[in-house]
């Protein structure tokens, strides 16, 4: 299994500098490559290959010997591979037709804030992975492990990243020691309903709060938001803002993957099959503004619900719990969401509940929480059928005389009934 150990760095003073010099040489190349990209089909209508960058960048090594030629040469590759990966995806999504294309642009120092390593060429751990010694710096830099790693685990590759004024390392490694051969509980299965009330609702009753870490921070996030608008351009007093409200976003991006670390480690750890609602979040996010034509309804509504959406991070949610569970030997799987919630949980039957009916009651005998009973729903294997069948809903379709559903009082039936009305189609 191939997972990612993030781990603090403690450089000193002269490794910072040092630290500094590689990120700044890493993201010239990035700038170098695309340029030359960009001008050989410009002018010559050629396309130059990542295979083709490396190897000129042998050339570059070459010529600076205490520059790029002092660094590890899987540093460059790596840096070559991400010009590559724009350049995927930018022709992917002009392939898709997915909106805008987004050509790749070149990155400013406040845009690049990472380099690492494809290959642990030129980096070493030392003293029971408490240091690490890079190709360039004549002393070791200190580590703050928080985990230690496995002892089967095969590096693959690193990447340094700083955040704010500190640096970080993540280690990709490949264990196959840390994957439980049987999960603790086998045959221990939930649903969860994703939602903004709760940020969970299981099939077993629980809910988990959702902690809403912007809507906590956002008086502060917006005083420092109009403050940055008002400084000048180049200023230190800009320099100075913009510092501090990158502090506060990543104080809310912190606490919400230590709620979701969190959420998603007690789920793998106690079921051996989670099912979670296969949400577009893309298209839930989606504005409600409309067009100068055709002007959106209640716009500053789903503004707010769209924020508040992106807040509880759904799909982040399900992507931890996934490898967790995967490491815990369970299974997470994704269900259709439609019609889960005006389903009942007990007979199986759908009637449609307007959004402010929050509790489900049913004649069969079902009574609880909507989220819950779509919970249940999507435990069940399929949002339009129930393991056990009962009395019919109250909200259901009328049943006829000889107990099939009856057609008169049927949605479509309606919807034709209307439009006869309205003229729309023959009457015959």
């Amino acid at each position: 299994m191939i997972l990612t150990f993030r781990q603090k760095l403690r450089p000193t003073r002269a490794q910072h500098r040092l630290l500094d010099e590689r990120l700044e040489r890493q993201r010239l190349l990035y700038n170098a490559a695309l340029q030359e990209r960009r001008d050989a089909y410009r002018l010559q209508r050629k396309t130059i290959t990542r295979l083709d960058q490396q190897k000129s960048l042998t050339v570059i090594r070459a010529d600076d010997p205490e520059g790029h030629g002092a660094d590890p040469v899987t540093m460059g590759r790596w840096t070559l591979a991400r010009v590559e990966d724009a350049f995927t995806g930018f022709f992917g999504r002009v392939k898709r037709r997915a909106g805008k294309a987004g050509f790749p642009r070149f990155k400013a120092k406040s845009r690049w804030r990472s380099f690492g390593l494809y290959e642990m060429t030129g980096l070493r751990l030392e003293l029971g992975h408490q240091r690490i010694r890079l190709k360039g710096m004549d002393r070791p830099i200190r580590l703050c492990p928080d985990r230690a790693l496995p002892e089967d685990a095969r590096l693959l590759g690193a990447t340094f990243t700083k955040v704010g004024r500190g640096w970080f390392l993540a280690l990709t490694i490949d264990s196959a020691s840390i994957v439980a051969p049987e999960h603790a509980h086998p045959g221990s299965a939930v649903g969860c309903d994703l939602g903004i009330e709760a940020l969970l609702t299981l099939s077993t009753g629980e809910r988990i709060a959702n902690r809403r870490p912007v809507s906590r921070r956002e008086r502060e996030i917006r005083h420092s938001r109009r403050a940055l608008a008002r400084c000048r351009r180049g200023s230190n007093c800009r320099r100075k803002v913009k510092a501090t409200l990158a502090g506060q976003l990543r104080r809310v991006a912190d606490q919400r993957n230590d709620h979701l670390h969190k959420v998603s480690a007690s789920l793998a750890r106690s079921f051996a099959l989670i099912v979670f609602e296969d949400l577009r979040i893309r298209n839930l996010t989606r504005s409600a503004t409309g067009t100068v034509d055709e002007p959106g309804v209640n716009v500053a509504q789903k503004r707010g619900l769209n924020r508040e959406i992106l807040d509880a991070a759904w799909r982040r949610l399900i992507d931890y719990t996934r490898y967790k569970a995967a490491r815990a030997g369970g299974v997470v799987k994704t269900r259709d969401a439609r019609r889960s919630s005006g389903t009942c949980s007990g007979c199986g039957v759908y009637a449609a509940k307007p959004l402010s009916l929050r509790w489900h009651a049913c004649a069969c005998g079902a009574s609880l929480h909507r989220d819950e009973n779509a919970a249940r729903v999507m435990l069940c294997g399929s949002s339009r059928r129930s393991p056990r069948r009962g009395r019919p809903c109250p909200w259901g379709r009328q049943r006829g005389p000889s107990g099939r559903a009856s057609s008169q009082n049927s949605p479509r039936r309606k919807v034709l009934e209307t439009r006869r009305q309205m003229g729309i189609i023959n009457p015959k």
